[in-house]
């Protein structure tokens, strides 16, 4: 299971309404508003859509993302677009559209960032790399532009979870899942955060994964 769509469902066991923005629909109940990540059009018609139907939102969760896996030497151009809209830019620009909402409703913005982006990297990942040191800098900034509204800005940088990113990214199977977080074990956490009271903002909260022998 992907993290989307487990929080997503966690939601729904806790009565709370999710508007999706994505390619594909999601297979629980949610508002399903189709959106290509790498389009500026398909994006600009999304925020059109909330901004008429659904104006009235307490949190924007930015939770897509790519794994960009590359030697240097291979790396295209391409790949680079099509990561840093996803994972970087697409983050951004919906949040400027919808900033005179978010303003509005007092609501928090939550970056899914990766522990990926407190450290060197790994090889073969330098864009996926950069786009994740991109989010936090993008969380940061947020923090000092709505610092005088209620809205609290969350970098949430999360370790290894046991989902079919790679898998789906480049066929490969991660190794020894079970080692690995579960993402519903993480979203419990995630939903935890945002029910706390207003008063108590937690800017940024690195979850790693434990490697137990």
């Amino acid at each position: 299971m992907g993290f989307g769509k487990a929080f997503g469902k966690l939601c729904l066991l806790n009565h709370i309404r999710v508007i999706a923005l994505c390619r594909t629909k999601p297979d629980y109940e949610c508002v399903f508003i189709p959106t290509d990540l790498t389009d500026e059009i398909s994006m600009l018609n999304a925020c059109q859509w909330i901004k008429e139907k659904y104006s009235k939102f307490d949190v924007l969760i930015h939770c897509a993302g790519v794994p960009g896996i590359q030697k240097l030497e291979e790396i295209t151009y391409n790949c680079l677009e099509d990561l840093m809209k996803i994972n970087t830019i697409a983050p951004m620009f919906l949040t400027a559209q919808l900033m005179d909402l978010i303003k509005q409703n007092g609501a928090d913005i939550l970056n899914v960032g990766s522990t990926v982006g407190l450290k060197q990297g790994y090889s073969n990942q330098l864009a996926y790399t950069t786009s994740k040191w991109a989010m936090r800098g993008t969380s940061y900034n947020l923090q000092l532009e709505l610092k005088d509204y209620p809205c609290r800005v969350i970098q949430f940088n999360v370790g290894g979870m046991n989902t079919k990113m790679h898998e789906k990214y480049n066929g490969t199977k991660i190794e020894n899942p079970a080692e690995w977080m579960e993402p519903e074990d993480i979203a419990n956490l995630m939903l935890e955060l945002l029910n706390l009271p207003k008063k108590v903002e937690v800017s940024e909260i690195t979850i790693n994964r434990k490697r137990i022998k």
